[in-house]
């Protein structure tokens, strides 16, 4: 059994914490889109548009956003949001599983990850939320070479944390929400990244 197989076929029994309902807390969604290639599982990511009032503006993200009243749920939800920002329709994709829900605590959002798989995912067509989506060979995501401190500036300040590198001089890193998904992800192989799920910023 190849990873990749491995990998899925771990998701797909895998049971993920799902946070207490707070009145106070805002509720969101993401998916985290996996197509096969013929060398091997790609994950989508996204770049986000620098944008007044987004606190993930300009980062690198997974498809999502704010869970809507008419959404019959936070999958719904995450569906939605990928075809609204990327055009890919995950209806016809397998929903693997639900990932462990994460905060964050400065705004206080309380966000849901789905993994779909895709038979062969085609490349997205982007709304004006997003600058730039590109597909992750799983190797890359594993790449330790990748894996490294990064300084982030916020409302909270400047501070250190773990990120993932994939654009190089081409952009910003991988870190926080969307690295504690992907963290998950790796998890299941047994591929564990520094801070995982315990960092706690955004």
């Amino acid at each position: 059994m190849t990873r990749e197989v491995e990998l899925i076929e771990k998701l797909r029994t895998r049971r993920g914490r799902v946070l207490d309902p707070d009145q106070d807390a805002l509720t969101a969604s993401i998916a985290i889109p996996v197509r096969n290639t013929g060398e091997g599982l790609e994950f989508l990511y996204l770049l986000r548009e620098q944008r007044a009032g987004d606190p993930w503006s300009g980062h690198i993200s997974f498809p999502g956003g704010k869970i809507d009243a008419s959404d019959k749920g936070p999958r719904e939800t995450a569906i939605r949001e990928t075809r609204e920002e990327t055009s890919l329709d995950l209806n016809e994709a397998e929903c693997v599983c639900r990932l462990d829900d994460q905060a964050t605590h400065l705004s206080k959002v309380h966000v849901a990850g789905f993994v779909f798989h895709l038979a062969n995912g085609p490349e997205p067509s982007l709304n004006h939320e997003i600058q730039r989506a590109f597909w992750v060979p799983l190797s890359d995501l594993m790449d330790e070479r990748r894996h490294v401190t990064a300084v982030v500036t916020g409302e909270w300040g400047k501070r250190k944390v773990p990120a993932i590198d994939l654009l190089g001089a081409e952009g910003p890193v991988l870190w926080g929400l969307t690295y504690r998904f992907t963290s998950q992800v790796l998890a299941c192989l047994g591929h564990w990244l520094p801070g995982g799920a315990d960092v706690q910023i955004r």
